[in-house]
């Protein structure tokens, strides 16, 4: 009989999942926000496989035994291009993208005539594994290569994909430091944890978790902590899946790019991370620039400033001026509603501008024409190919 945590784990966690998958997969947005919807398919599908290998159904249903193999090599890549397009969000896939699905793709390749062929193949597998009690020390011939070299195979790519997500975070956070963004801390947590999920992945490989007949063990939930995170932090940003999200990551400038006034304090500079990140948190939360409370001294004093440090602070860390600062989250927003609501492409120029806190269709034009040195319609048909 299924306990309340495996019912949960299940059917709860699995649906959610597999719905904010097909969500994200769907939905206009950012190219990690897509890469993060097939995670979550991904992991949707493990705990579905999991439910018809453990507790003796393994048994009953053979057929779903090696179902979910291709995918450990498919998951680690899928989980890397997220935290890539997390932190690069303004990059497109290149050609060597594609050769990091290649052991996923020759793994499914090799399944192929095993997955196709008769249930006796299926049964007799099974057979093999519960004779030997083991998932990994039994004599298969499915693969090319024996159940526990493959089981090396497995983890050692998935500790290279974890290794090299949490090094590239590391590195974007030491190369930009935004050390408090809560993106960044989002990505930090997550590359952590796949580490740590390692761990209890090894140690299951290894025997020492135990093989257990095949039954509902935590130390499945151990694995998968972030994978959880994910679920967690989506649940409660959803909004940072959003491509306007990430422009202030990708519109700051880098530290050996600011200009410091003469004679200006170098650790007061150091203070304006912190407050620019507050900037950044009440503009993607409370959205001010859509309604007519976006002044400097309301803003300022929103996120515990002084008007004059907040004028300071977006000069130096985007090199812009507070007025055109806010114009564009604006235009940032206009962009985004395009890419995700069909009726924003039919608007007019001035229904966009009242929709995004621009007041007026010159207010809208004046903004791109000094940010982006180009008439409105003609920066939105590009945005719009993009």
């Amino acid at each position: 009989m299924l306990t309340v945590v495996e019912l949960f784990y299940d059917f709860v966690i699995s649906t959610l999942v597999g719905l904010f998958g097909l969500h994200l997969i769907t939905k206009k947005g950012i190219l990690a926000s897509k890469f993060l919807g097939v995670f979550f398919l991904v992991f949707c599908y493990r705990i579905f496989i999991a439910y018809f290998v453990t507790d003796g159904r393994l048994v009953l249903h053979p057929g779903f035994i090696h179902a979910y193999s291709p995918f450990h090599f498919l998951a680690p890549v899928i989980s890397f291009l997220f935290v890539y397009f997390m932190l690069y969000p303004q990059r497109k896939m290149v050609w060597w993208h594609g050769l990091l699905f290649v052991p996923s793709v020759l793994h499914l390749v090799e399944l192929l005539p095993f997955f196709l062929g008769p249930m006796e193949i299926k049964v007799k597998e099974v057979g093999l594994i519960m004779k030997y009690h083991s998932l990994i020390k039994y004599p298969s011939e499915v693969s090319y290569f024996s159940p526990q070299t493959l089981a090396t195979l497995k983890v050692s790519n998935t500790l290279l994909g974890a290794v090299v997500s949490f090094v590239l975070v590391l590195i974007f956070i030491r190369k930009n430091s935004y050390k408090r963004s809560f993106v960044l801390n989002w990505l930090l947590a997550y590359t952590s944890l796949s580490l740590l999920s390692i761990v209890f992945i090894i140690a299951y490989v290894m025997g020492i978790i135990g093989f257990n007949n095949l039954q509902f063990s935590y130390a499945d939930l151990l694995m998968n902590l972030a994978a959880f995170l994910n679920l967690g932090v989506v649940l409660y940003r959803p909004a940072l899946l959003d491509a306007s999200t990430f422009q202030s990551l990708v519109s700051r400038l880098q530290p050996e790019q600011r200009q410091a006034e003469p004679e200006e304090d170098a650790e007061k500079l150091k203070r304006y991370e912190a407050s620019a990140q507050r900037l950044e948190e009440y503009f993607l939360t409370q959205k001010p620039f859509l309604q007519g409370d976006a002044s400097l001294e309301t803003t300022a004093k929103m996120i515990g400033i002084s008007a004059r440090k907040l004028s300071r602070i977006t000069q130096y860390i985007y090199e812009l001026n507070y007025p055109d600062f806010v114009n564009s989250w604006r235009i940032n927003y206009i962009v985004e509603q395009r890419k995700i609501h069909e009726s924003w492409r039919a608007m007019s120029q001035d229904l966009m501008a009242e929709q995004a806190g621009f007041g007026s269709r010159q207010g809208l034009h004046n903004a791109i024409n000094k940010l982006h040195n180009i008439s409105p319609a003609a920066f939105f048909a590009q945005k719009d190919e993009e």
